[in-house]
């Protein structure tokens, strides 16, 4: 919704400023699905959660047709606590990366391909924060043309007024400065899953409309 709002400010005999903010919207259509996967195994043995571990990771190497960012290896010792001191009972390893895709077909058969490989009852699998977004070159496209066009209408503004006031009304500032920024996105959603869920029962929410839109400010002088 496009909407302003005038300040009239008298400066000088037959003659003021004009000062009005006025909000521009855009619709945006997510292009990217992304997601945070997290494979944890637990072993009575380092080695084991090691290995183990390295066959997940080289798998989701392996699979070229989603984007992988932001990976983590990790396995840690866990304690038992006792009377004397911690004494230690197995190891924690857990691997997560980040994905991204712009097809929902290929994060369903990653999802398929990880899950496959879990193969015993201490190991967990889990997808967090899917959903859609919009990708960042198409975000700051938009984002131009919004600019662009609150710096053409208030052009175009100016010389309709003029007109209808029979005055010269100009242009003195734009604040493009402190532009309010509002984006509606899906809410994301947690699935934890395990090797029953096949890529065609993946939960993949819908790709739905996005907004951004910016508030301009502006002041004009006629006289």
């Amino acid at each position: 919704m496009k909407k302003f709002i005038f300040l009239l400010v008298p400066f000088l005999l037959n003659a003021y400023e004009i000062e009005f903010s006025k909000e521009f919207t855009k619709d945006l259509i997510p292009n990217i699905l992304g997601a945070d996967i997290s494979v944890s195994i637990e072993d009575k043995k380092e080695k084991e959660v090691i290995e183990r571990l390295e066959l997940f990771e080289r798998k989701i190497k392996e699979y070229k047709k989603v984007e992988k960012q932001l990976g983590t290896f990790n396995v840690r010792p866990q304690y038992q606590r006792t009377n004397t001191s911690p004494k230690i009972y197995g190891y924690l390893g857990t691997l997560n990366y980040k994905i991204e895709t712009t097809d929902a077909l290929n994060m369903g058969e990653f999802i398929n391909l990880i899950t496959s490989l879990k193969e015993n009852r201490d190991t967990s699998v889990s997808l967090n924060n899917l959903s859609w977004r919009v990708k960042d070159d198409s975000y700051n496209v938009i984002l131009d043309l919004l600019r662009l066009e609150s710096i053409e209408w208030v052009e175009t503004y100016a010389k309709n007024l003029s007109n209808d006031l029979k005055k010269e009304c100009s242009v003195k500032s734009i604040n493009l400065i402190n532009n309010i920024m509002r984006t509606y996105r899906e809410a994301a959603t947690t699935l934890r899953i395990d090797s029953s869920i096949k890529k065609e029962n993946v939960p993949v929410p819908e790709v739905s409309r996005q907004k951004i839109s910016i508030m301009t400010n502006y002041k004009m002088e006629c006289k």
